[in-house]
């Protein structure tokens, strides 16, 4: 499923075919499971409690350290100077907009300290967290694009997708934005272009590992998000 034949197959029968949207499609079901969580629906509905909202947020914050170590690792792989001021630049919206949102959620909800700074994380959390980091340590630079396309895609899908209403908590407010705006919308769209040419250079081997890599982080955030609410 998985092979370049595959993917030549697939991209025969279909004009304009974009590695990508094979990639999304043989992640299926869990891609399309991911983006309409019930747990997004909850959250733009303002029905997801500030002590639940807490707790997810507890939980995704978890993935900033090992998500910041990839993003240096692919900075350190990547081929072109102009990549690596792309990386960058998202690499600094995550340490400043994202964790101001991440730790003003702690703070508006009452999040102990000793949680911020030893939360007791979920299994699925966990192997979410090791998925990043074997991929920084171990991975070429198309599979740190693939997770990265998975990652930054998904909450861009979910974050289209969902309709807020009207009175929502700013932070959950600002959370949604920060996962649908311009900016945000021009770096999945160059991630994705990325990995579609990075992936046409790999050889048999390689392009299996990468698409391996794609499927196994969809299906790890499609654990994760069921794992945070189970409602």
């Amino acid at each position: 499923m998985t092979t370049r034949s595959t993917w030549n197959a697939w991209a025969a029968g279909r004009e304009a075919a974009r590695l990508t949207d094979w990639l999304r499609e043989i992640s299926e079901p869990d891609w399309t499971a991911t983006v309409a969580h019930p747990l997004f629906d909850a959250l733009a509905e303002g029905r997801l409690s500030g002590e639940a909202f807490a707790a997810y947020m507890v939980q995704d914050y978890g993935f900033v350290d090992p998500f910041t170590a990839l993003i240096g690792h692919a900075i350190g792989h990547a081929p072109t100077m102009a990549d690596r001021v792309v990386l960058g630049q998202f690499m600094g919206m995550l340490t400043s907009d994202e964790n101001s949102t991440f730790q003003r959620t702690f703070d508006a909800f009452g999040v102990p300290e000793q949680v911020r700074l030893a939360p007791d994380y979920l299994a699925p959390t966990r192997d979410f967290r090791g998925l990043l980091h074997d991929t920084g340590m171990h991975g070429s630079y198309a599979e740190m694009l693939a997770v990265l396309v998975v990652t930054e895609w998904l909450y861009l899908e979910w974050a289209l997708r969902v309709t807020r209403v009207e009175g929502l908590h700013p932070l959950m407010g600002e959370w949604i934005d920060l996962h649908d705006n311009p900016a945000f919308r021009d770096f999945v769209a160059w991630l994705r272009r990325r990995l579609d040419e990075e992936a046409a250079r790999l050889d048999e081997a390689g392009f299996a590992r990468m698409a391996e890599r794609f499927r196994e982080t969809v299906a790890r955030e499609r654990a994760f998000h069921d794992a945070v609410h189970t409602e």
